[in-house]
């Protein structure tokens, strides 16, 4: 499949491409703090990477006791105290501490860290594509309200021709009163009509720049697609959509979590090594009776014989966790299958639709065309031309909307099997 292509067309100023509005929603608020909270993440799985490097402390005591410290001896008739210590005690010391063996936790914990963040990276992107949706469907609302303006105030121009006439024949005795003003209320109701699609066109227009921060004027829709392949889509969708790998990625999480919890079977064994002195001064250099020197290099070992079986219990808990999670997910899939099934259905529709309306749109052309002559010759009633007026102005609106809801089908189905495949098979190519 070719790559999307991005390109630089002319536009009205005030006009905002469909490619510029998508670029928009990749630096929105939104965008940035789901990004932000990725990063958090990220830093997360770099601090458990962490767990598996060894430690340095460094650590400085100073204690000032309230009696020299002393031991009592019973040599003869009366027991005698000898100082076996000052009271000023100084200790500093330099640890290094490793894990050497943790029963697979500290592994464990950093994989789960790193999915942990998979996971995170591919829910952002899920977010751009479920903005990317929501924008293809307002700029199509936008786009499909613009076309109907468009049919109103081309009806709102004939209607006016047409009240010019009947004021004509009104003025030489040839057109009853109810006639004039039956295309006079017409002319009334399709203003009303104008003023209702453009506040509904600003509506649409404040949603969609609330969401991209920026403000939003008008849409310039344009767009097609390569040829949709239902069987190849549907792959492509359940193998790499995003949200489906975060889900896959969430999988592998909870077999951390079993990992970590059987790690509680196995023994931990650790190193320590210090340099450690003490003393009374901050020179360090002994108090004249306890070594100045306690440095030291030693290991641990320890092990849980019996907890009364709660780590054989975490086990089976983090275990149905995972076969949960997995049922989810085939699930999730076979319902993100059959929402592709329906878009394809709701495509296919669509341009039989699309097809009948141009149909449709010929026909009340001729028909209006005929009316419009048979008025000027007062074999048609004001009545029977504002309705031919209305109605071809409905069908052109019709069209229009179908157009602009085949576009937003289109680019949705492409979304709908992710976001790669939608920057492969979706061009910004101007109709």
């Amino acid at each position: 499949m070719k790559r999307l292509l991005f390109l630089t067309l002319p536009a009205l100023v005030w006009a905002e491409s469909y490619e510029q509005i998508l670029r928009y929603l990749d630096d929105s608020l939104v965008m940035k703090s789901a990004r932000q909270m990725k990063q958090a993440v990220y830093e997360m799985a770099k601090s458990a990477e962490g767990k598996n490097l060894p430690t340095l402390d460094a650590d400085f005591t100073a204690v000032r006791l309230k009696e020299t410290p002393t031991a009592t001896f019973h040599l003869g008739a009366a027991p005698t105290k000898a100082p076996m210590g000052k009271k000023n005690n100084f200790e500093g010391a330099l640890t290094l501490k490793y894990p050497i063996f943790t029963g697979f936790a500290i592994t464990a914990s950093i994989d789960k860290a790193t999915w942990q963040h998979k996971q995170a990276t591919l829910k952002v992107s899920d977010l751009k594509r479920n903005l990317y949706l929501s924008a293809t469907q307002l700029s199509s609302a936008i786009d499909a309200t613009d076309h109907k303006l468009d049919a109103l105030k081309k009806a709102k121009d004939a209607t006016d021709a047409a009240l010019e006439k009947a004021q004509g024949l009104y003025d030489n005795g040839l057109l009853p009163p109810a006639d004039l003003y039956n295309i006079r209320a017409k002319s009334y109701e399709i203003e009303a009509q104008i003023t209702d699609a453009a506040s509904q066109k600003s509506q649409l227009l404040n949603t969609l720049s609330q969401m991209t921060g920026h403000i939003i004027e008008s849409v310039d829709l344009y767009g097609d697609s390569m040829p949709l392949d239902k069987e190849t889509l549907e792959k492509e969708a359940l193998s790499k959509r995003e949200d489906i790998r975060a889900l896959q990625a969430a999988l592998r999480v909870k077999e951390e979590d079993i990992r970590l919890a059987k790690s509680r079977y196995y023994p931990t064994i650790g190193a320590a090594a210090a340099l450690k002195r003490r003393g009374d001064t901050l020179k360090l250099n002994g108090d004249g009776i306890m070594n100045a020197d306690e440095s030291y290099l030693g290991a641990s070992l320890s092990w849980n014989l019996f907890n009364g079986f709660s780590d054989k219990h975490t086990i089976e808990a983090a275990r149905l966790q995972k076969l949960s999670s997995a049922t989810s997910l085939l699930d999730y899939k076979n319902r993100v299958k059959r929402e592709l099934d329906n878009a394809f259905l709701q495509l296919g529709s669509l341009k039989s639709r699309l097809l009948s309306a141009k149909m449709e749109v010929k026909a009340k052309e001729e028909y209006y065309k005929l009316t419009e002559g048979r008025f000027e010759n007062q074999l048609a009633s004001a009545d029977e031309l504002s309705r031919s007026i209305a109605d071809l102005a409905a069908s052109r609106a019709k069209v229009s909307a179908l157009k602009s809801q085949i576009f937003n089908q289109k680019a949705s189905i492409w979304l709908m099997s992710g976001l790669e495949s939608f920057k492969n098979g979706f061009s910004m190519i101007r109709h």
